[in-house]
């Protein structure tokens, strides 16, 4: 990865060459890594400090890039990275604060990590993402630049609950008020795993054919 002090042009044409997807993805795996790296390698939590202190610089360079004049999809692309690199700094603060030690603490567990590994010779294989007792091969579905959702910490346990759930084959059902993010928090879940959601409505109007469309665009 490119030191982002010293050669903030070459990271920013990194970060427009390639599509948002793949920025965001490297981003998370790199981050991952890092944060398990600095835990085994580097003495624990205090380690971590250079974490937050080199996502804080991409922040800043990215917050600075965003207000100059950009085209729609490239300001979009560094909206959604700063979106992502805020949580990340947040879980990466949250580790500092509560002392973690080892990469099995579930403080750390408790979060999506992104683990990529090249030397797995089936691709669709290569990259897979771990959380708590869930382990997920990326989709590799193209899901273009969207609007990304704000990570809170009651999405982190909406995303812990159903990763856990589609880890044992089994179903979610997120329960609230309308209006309060159920659909956008699965689709959100969706975007990070790389498969594409499908949302629709059972009321009445839903019968045979509808499912049929469904299926025929499936298959």
């Amino acid at each position: 990865m490119i030191d982002v002090e010293e050669q903030q042009e070459e990271f920013s044409k990194w970060i427009e060459k390639f599509p948002a997807q793949i920025d965001i993805l490297s981003m998370q795996v790199q981050w991952s890594q890092k944060i398990e790296e600095y835990l085994k390698n580097e003495g624990g939590y205090m380690a971590l400090q250079v974490v937050d202190k080199r996502t804080l610089q991409i922040l800043e360079l990215l917050a600075d890039r965003v207000l100059t004049d950009l085209n729609k999809d490239i300001r979009q692309k560094y909206e959604q990275l700063i979106t992502d690199l805020v949580h990340q700094r947040e879980v990466t603060q949250s580790l500092i604060q509560q002392q973690i030690q080892s990469i099995n603490d579930f403080a750390w567990l408790y979060h999506m990590r992104f683990y990529f590994n090249p030397k797995q010779k089936n691709p669709l294989e290569q990259l897979h993402i771990k959380l708590a007792s869930g382990n997920f091969f990326y989709g590799f579905e193209y899901l273009g630049v969207g609007e990304k959702l704000v990570q809170t910490p009651l999405t982190d346990r909406c995303y812990l609950t159903l990763t856990q759930a589609l880890h044992w084959r089994l179903g979610g059902s997120p329960f609230g008020p309308a209006g309060t993010g159920k659909t956008e928090s699965v689709k959100a879940l969706g975007s990070q795993l790389g498969r594409y959601v499908l949302v629709f409505n059972c009321d009445e109007t839903f019968d045979g054919n509808a499912m049929g469309r469904i299926f025929v665009g499936l298959c």
